[in-house]
Parts: C-alpha cells; sequence; structure tokens
C-alpha cells in the first residue's frame, strides 16, 4: 500500500455508532484529543490554568479554535501545552507560568517533522511487535472489526484540498494467500484527475477477536493512462515476506506492530498514539477516534491517520472524508 493512503480503506458499517457531532462548549474544548494523557501529564480547561496563561491562550485563540490544554513539567517548572485550530491548521503553542510563548509551531512543519523523523530514525524495531500468535485457519476473508469491517460493498470516499482523490471498495472476491482465504480492498487513487495507482489489498479477520491481519497487496502504478509499474507489492508467503496487523478489534494507547513485513518493500509500523481523540472534518465532527502514527524504517517519512468507530478512516494526512457514507 502506498504511503499516502496504505491505510485508507476502514469503511463505514453504519452511522448509527461514532457519527458526526457537534464539539461540546464546556471549557473551550474543541476539535480532537491528540493523543491519551501522557505520564506526567493533566489535561485541564482553560479556565483552570493561571490568570497570565489564560490571556495568552486567549490572544491566540482569536479567531481559531481550541483543542485541547495539557499541563506538564519540564526541567522542574509548569508549562501549559495547547493545541489550537486556525484556519483549518493544527498549532502547538507551548506557554510558561509567566503567560510567555515558549514555542508555537505548526502541525506538519518543518521543526515537527524533523522531531518526528528523528523520534522515528532513534527507534529500535524491537519495539514493535512483529510476530502474532493466531491461528491461520480461524481466519475469515469477512469480519466486523470497527475500523476496518470488512464487508463486500463497502464504499468509502476522501479527498485533499486540491481535490485529489481516494476511493475504497471492498470487493466481492477473495484471494488465497499463504494457505490463507483474504478478503479483497481496491483502492484507487487520483491526482490532477488522472488516476495514479490502484492497489488490491488482502486482509482477514480473526472472528473471536476482531482484529484484522495483512496478508499483502497487488499494486498498479499508473501514468498517463497507462501501467508503469508495480512497486509496493508484496504476499506474505513469498521472498520471506510475513503478514502484520493491520489494526486490533480494541486498540490500546501505546501498542505498538508491524503492519507489512516484506523486508526492503514494505515495512510499515504503527504506534497507537490515541483511542480517545474528536476529529473535525469536512462532513462533520467524530468522537472517540483512534489515531495511529505511521512510520518505516525504510524512509523517514511519518503518517498520521484518525479512525472513527463504526465510520472507518476519516483522516490520512491531508485527505479527509469527504463524503458522508
Amino acid at each position: 500500500m502506498n504511503a499516502r493512503w496504505r491505510l485508507a480503506f476502514a469503511l463505514l458499517i453504519g452511522l448509527t455508532v461514532g457519527c458526526a457531532k457537534t464539539p461540546k462548549e464546556t471549557g473551550g474544548e474543541g476539535v480532537a484529543a491528540k493523543e491519551e494523557v501522557e505520564s506526567g501529564e493533566t489535561k485541564v480547561k482553560l479556565d483552570q490554568t493561571p490568570p497570565a496563561v489564560r490571556t495568552t491562550i486567549k490572544r491566540e485563540l482569536e479567531g481559531a479554535e481550541l483543542e485541547d490544554i495539557a499541563k506538564k513539567q519540564r526541567d522542574g517548572k509548569t508549562i501549559y501545552e495547547s493545541d489550537i485550530i486556525k484556519a483549518g491548521k493544527k498549532w502547538e503553542v507551548i506557554v510558561a507560568e509567566d503567560g510567555s510563548i515558549i514555542s508555537k509551531e505548526q502541525e506538519g512543519s518543518a521543526v515537527e517533522q524533523a522531531a518526528d523523523k528523528a523520534e522515528a530514525a532513534g527507534a529500535k524495531d524491537s519495539d514493535w511487535k512483529e510476530n502474532f500468535d493466531v491461528d491461520k485457519s480461524k481466519l475469515s476473508p469477512t469480519g466486523n472489526n470497527p475500523y476496518i469491517p470488512m464487508q463486500p460493498g463497502r464504499v468509502l470516499k476522501l479527498r485533499n484540498v486540491g481535490g485529489d482523490t481516494l476511493t475504497v471498495t471492498v470487493l466481492p472476491e477473495t484471494k488465497v494467500v499463504d494457505g490463507v482465504t483474504c478478503g479483497v480492498l481496491e483502492e484507487k487513487e487520483t491526482k490532477d484527475g488522472k488516476l495514479i495507482e490502484i492497489s488490491r489489498n488482502f486482509f482477514a479477520t480473526d472472528p473471536g477477536t476482531n482484529d484484522v491481519y495483512y496478508f499483502g497487496e497487488d499494486v498498479d502504478n499508473y501514468k498517463d493512462g497507462k501501467i508503469i509499474s508495480h512497486e509496493s507489492a508484496w504476499l506474505a508467503g513469498e521472498k520471506a515476506a510475513r503478514f502484520g496487523l493491520m489494526i486490533p478489534g480494541k486498540p490500546k494507547f501505546g501498542d505498538k506492530f508491524y503492519q507489512e513485513i516484506a523486508p526492503k518493500v514494505a515495512m510499515d509500523r504503527v504506534e497507537v498514539a490515541s483511542t480517545n481523540a474528536k476529529v473535525k472534518t469536512p462532513v462533520g465532527w467524530f468522537e472517540n477516534c483512534v489515531a495511529l502514527k505511521e512510520t518505516t524504517p525504510l524512509e523517514p517519512d511519518v503518517s498520521h491517520k484518525y479512525y472513527a468507530p463504526g465510520i472507518g478512516m476519516i483522516k490520512d494526512d491531508d485527505f479527509e472524508l469527504a463524503e458522508k457514507p
């Protein structure tokens, strides 16, 4: 699956769970919990901060929305880390107790990207689980994982501000990979109105846990309407490739696992950064979302994705849910 949208496959299982909601109006809380409460930090409301801090944050909130505020200790001093949404962009503003701004960085900025890459580079491969104790004979091509429901006919559509599209469809067919009958999820991506890639991804669900496992993908890369390569294709059981865990049935904050285990071809791995994020998209608000931070030892890129229960993936970096499913 390509780096842009290899996770863009989680599809709706209905609008009765995790449907779009209006943000709470208490304490100025807004869009999304960026992550679970970290060790040593406390989530606070705006009116619970010192007057000087409150004045600074209110000034930064002109024409913006407050996502959340975390009270932390750094070098023996108390700081307040606030996440603010302004003109569709997320900013992290760190304020000292005296109201002075320690730092102010836009999410996805060069500084933040450099920090993410440095963190990924310093991580050990052993930090991510890559061996999964599962009876492959019990895996099913269909399933009801709340974030990746493998049910034929499900469709999910995402779009970025430039008009590029991502369309995901669970096909009514199967493929046997590494001795397992897998469901087929097709992804189509366009750029500037032209088809650039079609991938058919092979997933199998454990009916006992709803864990979804990834067994590989066929890839067609296009240019000017013609297939030019099959880069990123891999299959478990071939060329030392093994199946990975795409997403658990019940993700837990801090979980780390490999999704793809195809040496030198595809080695995607993720960390569960949140299980209760609140996220805004062009079609509305979603609560109790799972946030995944995706990296790979093959390159320094870092990707951030959000999944809403009962809906599926609603945000993949700059791609966002464009139509209500």
